[in-house]
């Protein structure tokens, strides 16, 4: 994940996902997001209190913070079958298909969270969050140069959020493309914690490096 506050990046490598982690920005159903169709959805208390005493049927972001709950408690599957419930009832409803992609990120589904994130993205090709997680997406997959086609269309879209550059800054750093890289650190972080940066993105690469073959010669008596 990388750190805008404190300008580090921290490279995770997951054993399950055996990838790279930048940015996520998650926009589902534990936060607002910044753009589209995913603004805006967040339910207070008085409104979970009106549709109990109501007896209305559950709205999806009704629907939406329940699987937020279930998600806290470790209960995944049925956390996802209620976000696949919403998706169903309501597929204009983004939130859910980020939450869903998370959900799936997180158990090591990384083909099936990229096929998510890719329906949501027909309905609204361009939000910005739901762009940034696909290229999050493809991060972990090791497919920088899709990576970097994500956040920078997310960049485009939405030019002052310097996280979509700083996840630029980090694709083209894996990539080995050093220079560009830390010119775009250098716009969003001060020039020590650009250089920083780069340095981790540097030995993240190597440590990527498979380890080179030896082979092993048996003498002959």
């Amino acid at each position: 994940m990388t750190d805008i506050h404190s300008g580090r990046v921290v490279i995770v490598i997951s054993l399950c996902m055996v990838g790279f982690l930048c940015i996520l920005c998650v926009g589902g159903c534990s936060e607002s997001a910044a753009s589209g169709t995913n603004t805006d959805w967040v339910m207070d208390k008085s409104e979970l209190e009106f549709q109990s005493q109501a007896n209305n049927p559950p709205t999806a972001k009704t629907l939406c913070a329940m699987a937020d709950i279930l998600a806290t408690q470790g209960r995944d599957s049925e956390c996802e079958y209620v976000l696949k419930r919403i998706i169903q009832d309501n597929p204009k409803f983004l939130p859910a298909y980020n939450s869903l992609a998370e959900l799936q990120m997180r158990q090591g589904r990384t083909n099936t969270a990229i096929e998510t994130l890719q329906h949501a993205l027909r309905i609204n090709p361009e939000d910005t969050v739901l762009l940034n997680n696909l290229g999050m997406c493809w991060i972990v997959r090791r497919d920088y140069e899709n990576a970097l086609k994500m956040f920078t269309k997310a960049a485009g879209i939405m030019p002052e959020n310097v996280k979509y550059r700083a996840n630029m800054a980090v694709a083209l750093g894996l990539m080995g493309r050093d220079e560009e890289s830390l010119s775009l650190f250098k716009h969003v972080l001060p020039e020590d914690q650009a250089s920083h940066n780069l340095s981790v993105l540097q030995e993240a690469r190597e440590q990527a490096k498979p380890a080179p073959t030896t082979t092993s010669q048996t003498s002959t008596l």
